[in-house]
């Protein structure tokens, strides 16, 4: 019979999602009639709601699954306040027959506390569920996981770990509560043998006394005040891609109804922390060159526009390279693009690793690269520029005796404002003047335009 209701409730969840009408509603308040007849309490109910709600979001695609649980809530609702009228009835008829009002009223008071949980559990499932949904980017995500969790319970310390971009290593993202900044400065990964053991184990792992566990490791200063511990896999289109671990300085901390809630937000937050990851790697990859890893040409614009703006703003000096490969048609008749695509490759990390944190490197096009300079003179640019020409020419590549000289060279031009460019147009203009000298000249060598003349 309880299968019966639970199916049927399900069927509800179904329809209620395209017809959120009074006539499902009013279908609803009958079924409530029959949780009461079976003798369900609210935690039943509850209970079978979120199993029901469970069950139709994996028929539906993952995107989906946040609206359905949102629009179930006011269908819990609706049954609650109708298993609460059923439920009146009945009692009535029950202390008809029993003379004790004593015992009546603590039956309702019990149920009552029972019923405040659950709801104030389910608001808080509401509260995440609307947040993490309503947001893209991932800290913001992984925070409001870990303070609602920690609204809900009486843990100390919340930490979340996340795999990496190749899913291979489990890392500590985020830390709240009793020494969270302890725990990630410790650097917590999954090679530590308790956190490897709770992602392989795919399922919640549970110590209710970390004394009487085995695998439990005692690090001073860190988790020493730890008593019970729990953690719980976040799972995504069935892969884990993280875990919620939690813990408390108190002994059997840890309770069914708190695992229960937790393991439903883990659900909810992992499809969340899937979807704000796609949103970064979407939007990097709409400003990184795929192939060296380097801003693109429609991103090098974009910055070069906003840093010439705010050079102008404050007074201070920009400075731009334009940086062109010395031959690098013949590396290529030699020996093919891929090959000639390996060593753009590492070209983009030469450079990347050759310039300050400042600066924005980016591939022009081709075989060409450009790096903007963010507070710096046209004496300083050029200094730079020949540092990197320098640390390129030392660098080996495979085959690069086919090359004039038998190394990888390139040709720099550099430009500046204010002293000679005074708009983005004019720094890329004259820059590549500069580039093209450099390459009339004989190549592998820096020069830098200036109004009057050039000075190499």
């Amino acid at each position: 019979m309880l299968e019966h209701l639970g199916e049927e409730y399900a069927n509800l969840i179904r329809e209620f999602t395209y017809d959120s009408s009074e006539r499902v509603l009013y279908k609803a308040s009958k079924l409530s009639k029959g949780f009461v007849e079976q003798g369900l309490g609210p935690e039943d109910i509850v209970d079978i709601h979120m199993r029901a709600a469970e069950q139709v979001t994996r028929e539906n695609p993952p995107l989906k699954g946040p609206q359905i649980i949102l629009n179930s809530f006011g269908l819990l609702l609706e049954s609650m306040m109708a298993y609460g009228l059923a439920h009146r009835e009945y009692m009535e008829s029950k202390s008809a027959r029993f003379s004790d009002l004593e015992a009546y009223a603590y039956e309702l008071e019990t149920l009552n506390t029972a019923l405040e949980q659950r709801i104030n559990e389910l608001s808080v499932l509401y509260d995440l569920t609307q947040v993490v949904n309503s947001s893209l980017d991932l800290q913001t995500t992984l925070q409001v996981i870990a303070e609602k969790l920690m609204e809900v319970t009486e843990y100390d310390t919340c930490n979340l770990y996340l795999s990496g971009s190749k899913a291979k290593e489990f890392q500590i993202q985020l830390s709240m509560g009793v020494n969270a900044g302890v725990y990630q400065a410790y650097g917590f990964n999954s090679e530590h043998r308790l956190i490897k053991a709770a992602i392989e184990n795919g399922t919640p792992l549970v110590f209710q006394d970390v004394k009487t566990e085995p695998r439990w490791e005692r690090i001073k200063g860190v988790n020493d005040h730890v008593q019970s511990w729990m953690s719980v896999p976040l799972i995504a289109e069935g892969k884990p891609i993280g875990i919620i671990t939690l813990s408390s300085s108190e002994v059997k901390a840890i309770s069914e109804a708190g695992l229960k809630l937790t393991s439903i937000a883990a659900s909810q937050a992992a499809s969340a922390i899937e979807r704000a990851r796609l949103y970064e790697e979407t939007k990097r990859l709409a400003i990184t060159d795929e192939k060296t890893g380097l801003h693109n040409f429609g991103h090098f614009k974009f910055l070069l526009g906003t840093e010439i703006k705010r050079a102008k703003r404050y007074g201070r000096p920009l400075s731009l390279f334009m940086i062109d490969v010395d031959d690098f048609k013949i590396y290529n008749d030699c020996h093919g693009h891929l090959d000639g695509d390996r060593v753009l490759e590492q070209l983009g990390k030469t450079i990347r690793q050759s310039v300050r944190d400042i600066d924005f490197p980016a591939r022009y096009g081709g075989d060409e690269f450009a790096v903007i300079l963010p507070e710096t003179d046209e004496a300083e640019a050029y200094a730079a520029a020949e540092r990197l020409r320098a640390c390129i020419e030392q660098r080996h590549v495979p085959n690069q005796g086919v090359l004039p000289g038998g190394k990888l060279t390139v040709s720099i031009g550099t430009s500046s404002y204010p002293t000679s460019a005074d708009t983005k147009d004019d720094l890329i203009r004259n820059a590549d003047a500069a580039l093209y000298r450099a390459k009339r000249e004989g190549k592998n060598k820096v020069v830098m335009w200036l109004p009057t003349k050039d000075i190499r």
